[in-house]
């Protein structure tokens, strides 16, 4: 699927989703025009074939990344334009157990009155970001680096969005270890710790990609490459928010650990509580419990020899847990 925005000097704006129709277009040379295409089935149609061939005249080995995951950003200077390739989040439902569903490539061929965008899935910022455009045409493409720039920016964005939501389960977790320690924490703490290492293996390096556009070059005027500095300096700080998450996520599987330690200790202790309090009533109802004859029963009679071992084995249970009691060990 295709569409396309597009001004004109004259200040009209107008859009279209026909390949052979934005041709035409292009040809009249608008002074900004934005191409998004979605390719279904990893598929590009003829009429899209010779619009980007013909039209932009993009070299095939670009166009051929388009079809193709790169799996690593990537930059490229050609004659009359510059391919890139970026990387961001859309996350999906059931993103903490399948999260590497929710990552997606966005290429993007940019030159000087063109950005022409790239992506296998639907993106819904891009949507947002058309929409805006066909709404508020002055404000949206008011010039080359303004739109580039907010597509930029909602891709970083992306990042720290899921920071946010990984920073929240991280805070439910914790709280459900120092009150409940349920035994399926651990599997939760582990899928967290594979969604870090997942951001962490694409966002290293977004960098180099977006480091291009932070020097003087043939696109970006000098007024407006402070953007793009901020785009880079963002891309740096979630790659530190990153480190810091990955430090916590190992934090938090110790917390579990030294959570079922103290447990286990409590129990242990609970238990040689019962057994130490009751070793008394073995000792005494293994010496009453021989078959024979003991002093006692001269004074107690044969009878009520029961009710003084019954007596000895009260006394000493509660002389110890009085001991035990005094000596804080429960």
């Amino acid at each position: 699927m295709i569409k396309a925005i597009y001004s004109f000097s004259d200040g009209v704006f107008s859009t279209e989703g026909d390949a052979l129709k934005i041709s035409k277009d292009y040809k009249q040379e608008p002074s900004l025009i934005w191409i998004d295409i979605h390719l279904e089935n990893h598929e590009l149609g003829h009429e899209e074939t010779l619009l980007l061939c013909d039209s932009f005249k993009f070299h095939d080995m670009s166009i051929e990344d388009c079809l193709f995951p790169q799996y690593y950003p990537k930059i490229e200077e050609f004659e009359n334009y510059v391919f890139g390739a970026i990387h961001g989040i859309q996350l999906k439902p059931n993103y903490f157990q399948e999260f590497e569903d929710s990552i997606y490539e966005l290429n993007f061929f940019v030159g000087k009155n063109f950005i022409v965008t790239v992506h296998t899935e639907e993106l819904f910022f891009l949507e947002t970001l058309f929409e805006k455009a066909k709404t508020r045409p002055l404000v949206e493409m008011k010039s080359f680096e303004n739109l580039l720039y907010n597509i930029f920016n909602k891709v970083a964005s992306s990042y720290e969005f899921t920071l946010e939501k990984v920073d929240n389960k991280m805070e439910s977790l914790e709280d459900d270890i120092l009150e409940v320690h349920e035994t399926g924490n651990v599997g939760e703490i582990l899928d967290i710790k594979k969604v870090i290492f997942a951001i962490k293996k694409i966002a290293e390096s977004q960098q180099v990609a977006y480091v291009y556009f932070t020097r003087a070059n043939n696109l970006i005027s000098k007024e407006h490459l402070v953007y793009f500095r901020d785009i880079y300096t963002q891309c740096a700080r979630i790659n530190q928010a990153i480190i810091m998450r990955s430090q916590m996520v190992v934090s938090l599987l110790e917390m579990y650990m030294s959570s079922i330690t103290v447990r286990l200790t409590e129990v242990m202790k609970f238990l040689t509580v019962i057994a130490t309090v009751l070793m008394p009533v073995l000792v005494v109802s293994g010496y009453y419990g021989m078959n024979l004859r003991f002093p006692e029963s001269s004074i107690f009679g044969e009878k009520d020899i029961w009710f003084f071992a019954m007596g000895l084995m009260i006394i000493a249970i509660v002389l110890m847990l009085v001991y035990f009691k005094k000596k804080k060990w429960f």
